[in-house]
Formats: C-alpha cells, sequence, structure tokens
C-alpha cells in the first residue's frame, strides 16, 4: 500500500441540511402526512438557522440539543436507543456525535472519538480505505465512473460487562451525503479516465487528477453496529483447528479457550478436550504444562478402563451433546469430583467426537456455576463438534504416523495380526521419551502360542542348478576350443595347441562332477588366456573371425560367461516360486479373515512358511481350539492346492521341476520373542529352541531304510506325539472323502537327525488329477510374472 497519505486529504464537515431536506421532501410529497416532529419544526428550524448550515464546530449541537434530537429521532427510533448500537458521525471521518449509550460504552473514547479495532487493518489502512471510498463518491456523483466497492470490516470491542471480546460487522447508510465541488469540477480525457479505472483502489494516484482540495463532503454517516460475534468465532475456531498447535501447545489451546468464552459469553469458562487412541484416554486441558507439538507428549494419559460406567461411557453411544446442570449430583461423576472440585466446575456440558461411526473424543466445558448451560448452548455446542473432530482427527492421525516411525525403524515390516502389539510398546516408548526416561521399547513376547509349519520344495533343486552349471561351463569351454582349434588349422603354432589341451583337459575335469571353485575357474581361465588373444587370432582369416564371433555371441558380456542353461532353470524356478507363493498367499488371505494368526512366508527353491495361533496374539484374546483344528486342515487342503499347482505347470516350465511337501505338527505351546536387533521373531527360551532346530534340520530327513521322507507329490505330515498323529488322521480321512487324497497312507519311523529323536511321519499321496482339487485349488488373480511368462 503506498503510504503517501499521511493525514486524511478531504474536508468532511456536519451537516444536518440533507436530513431536513429529506424530512420536508415526504411531506410535500405526501408520503408523510404530517411532518413526524411536529407542524411547529419548521418554525423552530427557522429560528435555529445555524443547524441548516454546515457544523465544524460540535459545541453547537449542545446549544440546540433538543432540536437535534428531534430531528435525529428520524433515523434512530427512540425506542431503540437503549437497545441498539448505533452512531451518527461526521462523514468519513473518526468523530460521532450523536450515539446510542451501548455504542458509547464499546467503540468511543474521548469526546466521542470512534476507536475501531478493525480486525487485520492498521490505522494506515484504515485511513486508505476511507479516501478510497470518498473518491468512490465524487466519481459516481460527478462523473458516473467507478463501481461499488464493499469493503468488509469486523471490529472487535471489549464488553466490560461479560470481560469478553465481541466481533461487530458495521451496516453504513450514506443517504444523507452531499458532494460539493470546489473551484469548478476538473473535466475528464479519456486517458484520464482509463487511468482513474485501474487505479481505484489507490487514492494516492487519483489525487494527481483529481485533488482532494477540489471537493468537499458535507452531511453525515450513519452506523449501525451488528453483532457476529458467533459467527467470527466459529469461524476463527476453524482457521485455529486446522492447525495442529491449537490442541498441542499450551498457547495454542489457550486462545481456543479464549475463543470458546467468546462464543458461549462466560469468560471463566473452562475447556477440556480429550483423545482416545486405542485403549487410552489423551486429556488435553488448560492445566497441562504442554511442551511438545504432538498430541502424545502434550497431554495426560489415563486408561480408557478408569471411564467405564462413568458419563463418558455413556458418550460412546450417542452423538447428542449431553448437559450436566450440577456434577455433585451426577452419580456417574463420583470418581472425578475431586478433579471438577479442584478446577472448581460445578455444571458440565460434554459433546462426543465421532469419526466415521468410532468415538475419537471428547470436548467438554465447564462453569462454576449450576445449571449454567442450557438448551442454547447445547446448540451452538452441535456446530462446533465437526471442527474439533476433525482437529482431533488430524492430531491422531500424527500420533500414529510417529508410533509408525517408530515401529518401522526398531522393527521394519510388521504383519498386521500383531501390529496392535507393536503399536501399544511403540505407544508406550513415546511415553518415556515424554517423561524422559528414554530407553528401549519394552520387550515384545507372545506366549502360550502353537506353530503351525510347512514346506513345499523343489526337488533336486542343486543337483539341477549344478547340471545346468556345468553344461553352461563345458559349452563356453567348447566354444573357446573352436576359436584354437580354427586358429591352428589357419597357422600351426606350438602354442595353439597347448591352449587346445588345457582346454580339453578342462572339460574332462567337468564331466567328472562340478566342484565349488570350478564356475569361477573356468570364468578366469576363458578370459585371461583365451580371450586376451581374440584379437592377434582374428588376423589369421575369416574362419576364425566367423568362431570368434560366435563366441561373442554365447557369453553373456555382463557376466562374462555363458548362462543359457542357468537362466532356464533360474526362470523355472522363479515362475514355480511365484505360482506357489501366490496360492499360498491368496489362501492364507482368506483365513486369516476368519481366523487371525501371524504369518511369514519365505521363497527359496520353493515356499516354506510359519504361523503362529494363540490368545496373546489377539488383542482381545479370543482364542479357541476349534481354530488349530482349522488351521491343521487348511495346511493340508493347501498342500494338496500346491502339489497340484507344481504339477500344472510343470510342462509349462523351460525345465521341468517337482515338489516335495511336509507339514511338521507340534501340539506343545512355546514362546516367541522380537529380536530387535534381528528385526524378526525367535522363538523365546531354550526349551522353546527344539521346534526351530527339528523345523531347519527335516529336508534332510529320511525314513528308516535310508529313503528320503518328502517325495514328488507326497505330503509328509511329521509328529512326535501320538495325539497329533490321531487329529492329522480325521483330517486325512475327510480329504480322502473329498476326492484330494488318494487312499494310501503311509506311516514310518524317521531316523534320528542330529539332536533329533523320536520323530514319526504320515507320508500321503495327492491326487493330482482330481477334479475337485482342481476346482479348489484355482488362482484367483494371476501374478504379473505368470501373465508375462505365459
Amino acid at each position: 500500500m503506498d503510504n503517501i497519505l499521511k493525514y486524511y486529504p478531504f474536508d468532511c464537515v456536519l451537516s444536518l441540511e440533507p436530513l431536513i431536506e429529506y424530512a420536508q421532501k415526504k411531506v410535500a410529497q405526501g408520503v408523510w402526512p404530517r411532518h413526524p416532529l411536529g407542524d411547529d419544526f419548521a418554525k423552530r428550524l427557522a429560528n435555529e438557522p445555524v443547524l441548516s448550515q454546515p457544523i465544524r464546530d460540535l459545541a453547537l449541537l449542545e446549544e440546540h440539543r433538543g432540536t437535534v434530537l428531534r430531528l435525529m429521532s428520524l433515523v434512530f427510533p427512540p425506542a431503540s436507543w437503549e437497545s441498539h448500537t448505533f452512531a451518527a458521525m461526521v462523514p468519513f471521518t473518526l468523530q460521532a456525535f450523536h450515539y446510542s449509550p451501548r455504542f458509547d460504552q464499546m467503540f468511543l473514547g474521548k469526546q466521542g472519538r470512534f476507536n475501531p479495532r478493525y480486525d487485520g487493518m492498521d490505522e494506515e489502512e484504515l485511513m486508505h480505505s476511507r479516501a478510497m471510498r470518498a473518491y468512490q463518491f465524487i466519481l459516481k456523483e460527478f462523473y458516473d465512473l467507478g463501481s461499488k466497492m464493499e469493503i468488509p470490516m469486523i471490529s472487535t470491542a471489549f464488553d466490560p460487562e461479560t470481560g469478553l471480546n465481541k466481533h461487530f460487522a458495521f451496516d453504513l447508510d450514506f443517504r444523507f451525503l452531499r458532494l460539493k465541488a470546489l473551484n469548478g469540477l476538473p473535466s475528464l480525457s479519456e486517458r484520464d479516465k482509463a487511468f482513474i479505472m485501474e487505479n481505484l483502489a489507490n487514492p494516492t494516484a487519483l489525487k494527481e487528477i483529481l485533488p482532494p482540495e477540489n471537493f468537499r463532503i458535507e452531511g453525515f454517516v450513519t452506523l449501525q453496529a451488528v453483532e457476529v460475534t458467533p459467527t467470527r468465532v466459529i469461524s476463527a475456531l476453524s482457521r485455529d483447528l486446522i492447525s495442529q498447535d491449537s490442541i498441542v501447545t499450551q498457547t495454542g489451546f489457550d486462545r481456543v479457550q479464549q475463543n470458546l468464552r467468546t462464543l458461549f459469553k462466560r469468560s471463566e469458562l473452562i475447556a477440556s478436550l480429550m483423545a482416545i487412541h486405542n485403549d487410552r484416554v489423551m486429556v488435553l486441558n488448560t492445566g497441562c504444562e504442554l511442551k511438545q507439538m504432538c498430541i502424545f507428549g502434550d497431554s495426560l494419559h489415563v486408561p480408557l478402563e478408569e471411564f467405564k460406567g462413568s458419563l463418558f461411557e455413556r458418550l460412546s453411544h450417542s452423538e447428542d451433546v449431553i448437559l450436566v446442570p450440577d456434577v455433585q449430583q451426577e452419580p456417574e461423576l463420583a470418581q472425578w469430583q475431586e478433579a471438577f472440585t479442584e478446577k472448581g466446575i460445578r455444571c458440565l456440558m460434554a459433546a462426543p467426537l465421532f469419526f466415521q461411526g468410532k468415538l475419537i473424543g471428547v470436548l467438554d466445558l465447564g462453569s462454576s456455576n449450576p445449571g449454567e448451560f442450557g438448551a442454547g448452548d447445547a446448540l451452538i455446542m452441535a456446530q462446533i463438534q465437526p471442527l474439533f473432530t476433525v482437529a482431533i482427527h488430524n492430531a491422531l492421525e500424527d500420533l500414529d504416523k510417529q508410533v509408525q516411525s517408530i515401529i518401522k525403524q526398531q522393527c521394519t515390516a510388521v504383519h498386521p495380526a500383531v501390529e496392535w502389539r507393536f503399536q501399544e510398546a511403540a505407544f508406550k516408548h513415546l511415553e518415556h521419551l515424554r517423561t524422559g526416561q528414554g530407553g528401549e521399547m519394552e520387550p515384545i513376547i507372545f506366549r502360550d502360542v502353537l506353530p503351525l509349519y510347512g514346506a513345499s520344495d523343489i526337488r533336486g533343486s542343486s543337483n539341477e542348478r549344478n547340471r545346468a552349471i556345468a553344461q553352461d561351463l563345458s559349452q563356453h569351454l567348447d566354444l573357446g576350443l573352436a576359436v584354437v582349434q580354427r586358429a591352428q588349422e589357419a597357422r600351426p603354432m606350438p602354442i595353439l595347441k597347448e591352449l587346445a589341451g588345457r582346454l580339453q583337459r578342462q572339460k574332462e575335469h567337468l564331466s567328472q562332477g562340478l566342484k565349488s571353485r570350478d564356475e569361477t575357474a573356468v570364468a578366469s581361465f576363458m578370459r585371461q588366456e583365451v580371450e586376451t588373444i581374440f584379437d592377434e587370432l582374428a588376423k589369421q582369416g575369416p574362419e576364425v573371425e566367423e568362431a570368434i564371433a560366435a563366441y561373442r555371441v554365447q557369453v553373456d558380456p555382463s557376466l562374462g560367461t555363458v548362462y543359457n542353461k542357468r537362466r532356464l532353470f533360474e526362470q523355472s524356478v522363479s515362475l514355480l516360486n511365484e505360482r506357489l507363493a501366490a496360492y499360498l498367499d491368496q489362501e492364507e488371505a482368506e483365513l486369516q479373515a476368519t481366523v487371525p494368526h501371524y504369518y511369514q512366508r519365505h521363497r527359496t527353491d520353493g515356499v516354506d512358511y510359519l504361523m503362529y495361533l494363540g490368545a496373546s496374539l489377539n488383542p482381545d484374546g479370543d482364542y479357541s481350539s476349534l481354530y488349530l483344528r482349522n488351521l491343521r486342515l487348511w495346511q493340508l487342503m493347501v498342500t494338496c492346492g500346491l502339489a497340484w499347482h507344481t504339477e500344472q505347470l510343470k510342462q509349462e516350465l523351460p525345465v521341468a521341476l517337482d515338489t516335495a511337501h511336509l507339514i511338521l505338527v507340534q501340539d506343545t505351546p512355546l514362546s516367541i520373542r522380537f529380536r530387535y536387533d534381528e528385526k524378526r521373531f525367535d522363538v523365546d527360551g531354550a526349551y522353546d529352541v527344539r521346534h526351530e532346530i527339528v523345523r531347519s534340520r527335516l529336508d534332510k530327513a529320511v525314513i528308516e531304510g535310508g529313503e528320503r521322507l518328502t517325495q514328488p507329490g507326497q505330503i509328509a505330515v511329521v509328529y512326535s506325539q501320538m495325539a497329533e498323529a490321531r487329529e492329522m488322521r480325521r483330517h486325512i480321512e475327510y480329504l480322502q472323502e473329498e476326492g484330494l487324497l488318494t487312499e494310501q497312507v503311509e506311516r514310518h519311523a524317521l531316523e534320528d537327525l542330529p539332536g533329533v529323536h523320536g520323530l514319526r511321519a504320515l507320508r500321503l499321496t495327492v491326487d493330482l488329477d482330481s477334479p475337485e482339487l482342481a476346482a479348489r485349488a484355482q488362482l484367483r488373480e494371476v501374478p504379473v510374472a505368470l501373465a508375462e511368462a505365459s
């Protein structure tokens, strides 16, 4: 804004003549059958001619007070004198000459000086707006230029009766203004008019074309103050609550509380705000010493169970505002009487804050006077409920982000079934940080859980991989040998004959079986001994060049070796793993919806999974032995499906692969602990480690007589107790009836494994041609990798 306007530039003079003319015109037109101020009023005005002239000395008004009051009653009815807030002002100044008592109390200083506190407007801006409005009238009156420009202004005034601020908008009436051009009216060119239209909001620029001293403004302006406190405060609350510091810092919450006091017209009102997060209630109020900009760190925490049976539990069942005329007479608030007494609260109004049907917080307002709040207050409270609901929801979302940040930092990814426990631990960790205790997160242990393990391994994958490696290395040697032999034929040299012999011996070495260092040794030999002489050999003729070109086509430049057979094998393993993992995850997701459990899956050469089930895994402690039996039956059914998918995919794979399947059954519960250093769950205690030992060694298990336990197309169910076998037999018989398993069931004792003794197994055969199995085992969503491969 240009600050050239050091003082108000227009000559503004009070004149009652426009009002006198207004009344005379109404009588003359017959609009008023009689003069509203009496038939003798015209004679009275004639005896007081000073009132019909411009008045620069306002003291004259006091000398003619009776006549002035009668005149101004045409504008402000006497009946509204005590109840309304109005004034008549010298035009475009801050000087009032006639005003109601309420206006005087709220806005006027000494000698009738108007002292408004316009929101967001200082004295310079106020002078700017007054000058701009004066030019608006001049341009319209004399040049028919410009447009009506409304300048919304809200003033804040202190109400001594309540001790609170009130907010007012002003209704201005300019009917009694008269504009006079002094020293002739300046003419305007089209260029001047264009300049004026571009600078309507810039009085300093307009001064250059229309000097203010060429005009005088006479008459008066009436001003009616309309209270807009509720609308203004609600708007301010809406703006404040967008920022989190309004509820998580002392300064912010004090500002919110002051707005609430203004809105409810109670200077001693006490506001409290509670947020509900899982099983904790976080209380925000003016008594907290808030230090952090976090809903967690700046609040008092109370377990949710402490609110059972209280008024606040009743709030969770309805979105209606609850009024408590006297907290000392409310049995449901008995446990909080001491807190209410300490704060001086006798009357309470509480509003539940619901988000998507869930109670996330409570806003309550307290007063020291019993019966203070009524139905009207409840209606106002209902208007601001959504504002506080959004504020609490945003703050809780921020808290959840902090909790998730700690979980990711301390624990990486967490399975959804146990995420609640990690959130609980992270929440407590935040509380320790808030109180300065620091330290690490508390141990996360799930006790008395039952493990369920299953694996589907690619049979003979190590041998297949070694065979592919040997074939690629042999081809690599053959390609190099072809180059050397072509070069020897073109130009015989003893050194080339020697090199060909070394290549041949490398091939013979590979034919005797692949050794651990053969892969790197062959690649190094070819790179250092053979490829280094290609440029020289290429000079010996086109046939040698062709052999070198054939070599380079087959050798992968990024790996420095032939990778054809290995690539086909790895593609086959990847496609099979993708299919098995997709089917397993699909079935587990459906199971999770009915029986919550912990689940982790791994992919190597095949897939294996580990599940835990137990009451401690659920926040509400829900568990039944029925869940365990259901999961074991599910294991058998899913394993049948894994075998079926292997069979279906076998013909499509570049390298045909088979899978062998195993299930480990254990009825003895164990405890698992999350290892923060390793970011994973592990069994807790030496006794429970047996399950992990068994699990890690079963892939080498053989039955008595030396045969491998796991076989393609079959499922090995390993157990150690007869009760475990009996339960699995019932499930097996059911699946035989359903057509998923054949009637063949083998019983075997396992040879002892290192540190593991006494295991037995049932070996089942999957009916891979069963239409019932085909119908059950379909993939509902085909993985992208499989779709691209097909």
